[in-house]
């Protein structure tokens, strides 16, 4: 092949030191563009691509860049990495910009480069763009289709000002008129370049937006990934203005999951009335995460920066600060120190005095009200009856029925304590009448926490009998408390 041959290569060489050497008039692009093929092939890439610029800036004369300038830039037998491929792919995209059609000395190094680095299927749904330039209005879906894919090969590059770009070339389309509603629409993938939608419904405004929501939440998921959450919260607040259709709930469970670790339970409550306007049902593992996220004691370092987090915005004081070590902070857990409690009130265990001394920082990290506001908000989306410890429309897991009995406890409220676990109970030994339940075994820890909240709320009580039945429970359960021996 030419681009590779040394003996061409030399010749290249010789002819380009003797019109340098004789200062010969240049009246080609010809010139420039073998000199760029020899310094790419010597791996002078910082000098080709000055001669590309000099000759596009005016500098060398009225000499252009031309469809052989980007032969020899793309026929780099050195490029090998990924950064390799989105500067390639930058010059790709020039050149279409520029009206220049790519041939195939264009497109089969891009091909043999993502070969390499096993970028294949992006690079091809990336050559398929040009189509782009002759598409009209018309076309809109068309267009969507070939941009939400070009941006697709972008993110996979990690390059989102590329992928930015397409949205915002996508979204100067004119809607397209076609209003018949696709089958399901909510059931189609979110976040992949993979849309497939039946063909007689190619030309709809549901096809249309689908790919735009697809672009949108790819780009979304890359800046929650990359810690980019003002971008990602930005980019969902304009989707949600641009584009009829709502966010798919695999997008607001990316929100969630963040949030939830981060324990922002005001984003949380944000996400949660978003869904609910945008008509977007929460489903168990979003209220999974909305209930525990109030509940749950952050890791030690989680913890640090939430104490530092308030005490900067002044919610803390500052001597807290130096003394305070995450290791002692408030712990729903299992306590022993408790069992010698003097009772509250309420009849259950004191509140153990490590935790009474940070109070401010237990409501930091602790929003019982919030747990059982999200708690009942899930009864109501699943058309069940809170009050019915035996209503079968809404079985919350584990983790979940964990979580509101620590809710509960903190609000003082055994009764309610003891419905929540006879709840899990009941329905638990319901479907599983013959054997341990399953979810006993994934989740050891938290039932036995409940068994012990449920314990103690018996006692609050005074119910000797429902302490019998949770004792029988146990044992049928094979439930060991972490202090029973």
């Amino acid at each position: 092949m030419f681009e590779y041959s040394t003996v061409a290569l030399e010749r290249t060489q010789f002819v380009i030191n003797f019109y340098r050497q004789r200062k010969l008039p240049i009246t080609g692009s010809a010139f420039y563009n073998e000199c760029i093929r020899l310094n790419i092939y010597q791996n002078n890439r910082a000098t080709a691509y000055k001669i590309k610029e000099d000759m596009d800036a005016g500098v060398l004369g009225d000499f252009k860049a031309d469809i052989h300038t980007y032969v020899a830039i793309f026929n780099d037998v050195h490029a090998s990495t990924r950064e390799d491929l989105a500067l390639l792919t930058t010059y790709y995209d020039e050149m279409l910009g520029r009206g220049i059609q790519p041939t195939d000395l264009v497109q089969k190094p891009l091909i043999r480069l993502a070969r390499k680095i096993g970028e294949i299927p992006l690079v091809r749904a990336l050559l398929e763009s040009p189509g782009t330039a002759k598409l009209t209005d018309i076309h809109s879906t068309t267009a969507a289709r070939l941009l939400s894919n070009k941006a697709q090969a972008y993110i996979a590059q990690y390059d989102l000002v590329g992928a930015r770009t397409q949205l915002e070339e996508l979204l100067l389309y004119h809607i397209p008129k076609d209003t018949r509603l696709l089958p399901s629409t909510q059931g189609y993938a979110t976040g992949s370049s993979d849309i497939r939608i039946p063909y007689e419904f190619t030309r709809t405004r549901d096809a249309f937006f689908i790919y735009v929501r697809s672009l949108y939440e790819s780009i979304i998921r890359v800046y929650i990934i990359r810690h980019r959450i003002r971008e990602a919260h930005e980019l969902l607040d304009d989707m949600r203005r641009t584009i009829y259709l709502p966010p798919s709930r695999m997008a607001y469970n990316w929100f969630i999951r963040y949030h939830a670790k981060r324990k922002n339970i005001h984003r949380l409550h944000e996400i949660h009335d978003m869904m609910l306007q945008d008509g977007v049902a929460p489903d168990e593992y979003a209220y999974t995460k909305f209930i525990t996220a109030c509940m749950y004691q952050p890791r030690p370092r989680r913890l640090r920066k939430l104490v530092d987090k308030a005490i900067n915005d002044g919610k803390l004081p500052k001597t807290l600060g130096a003394s305070f070590e995450p290791a002692d902070g408030p712990d729903p857990a299992i306590d022993e120190a408790q069992d010698e409690s003097a009772p509250r009130p309420s009849g259950l265990p004191e509140i153990p005095k490590h935790i009474a001394e940070l109070t401010s920082v237990h409501d930091l990290v602790f929003h019982p009200e919030d747990c059982v506001r999200f708690y009942q908000s899930m009864f109501l989306e699943f058309d069940g009856r809170i009050k019915n410890s035996r209503d079968e429309q809404c079985l919350p897991n584990a983790h979940i029925i964990n979580a509101v009995m620590c809710a509960y406890t903190m609000l003082e409220r055994p009764s309610l304590v003891l419905r929540e676990f006879i709840r899990y109970a009941y329905h638990q030994s319901r479907l599983y009448p013959h054997q341990p339940p399953p979810d006993i075994k994934a989740n050891i820890v938290p039932v036995a926490h409940m068994f012990k909240m449920a314990l103690d709320a018996s006692d609050a009580t005074d119910n000797q009998e429902q302490s019998q039945r949770i004792h029988t429970q146990m044992v049928r359960w094979g439930i060991r408390l972490p202090n029973s021996t």
